[in-house]
């Protein structure tokens, strides 16, 4: 499935962006991009190896790896 880079995934990359900053907590683009999908499209986990993620602020992270 894709989901849209739009202008509100946009938007709310740079309210984490900002968040992050004023946090001292620097993060990959990309990450935060993925980050601004998940929290725009509402009700998303995101499962990733990547303990980055579970830094944003009203993200919900999994991490499988360390699933039995």
């Amino acid at each position: 499935m894709l989901w849209p880079y739009d202008k509100p995934a946009a938007e709310e990359f740079g309210r984490i962006f900002t968040a992050l900053k004023r946090m001292g907590r620097p993060m990959q683009q990309i990450d935060i991009q993925i980050a601004a999908i998940a929290l725009t499209l509402g009700d998303c986990t995101v499962v990733t190896f990547d303990s980055d993620l579970a830094a944003v602020p009203g993200l919900s992270v999994e991490n499988w790896q360390d699933s039995p």
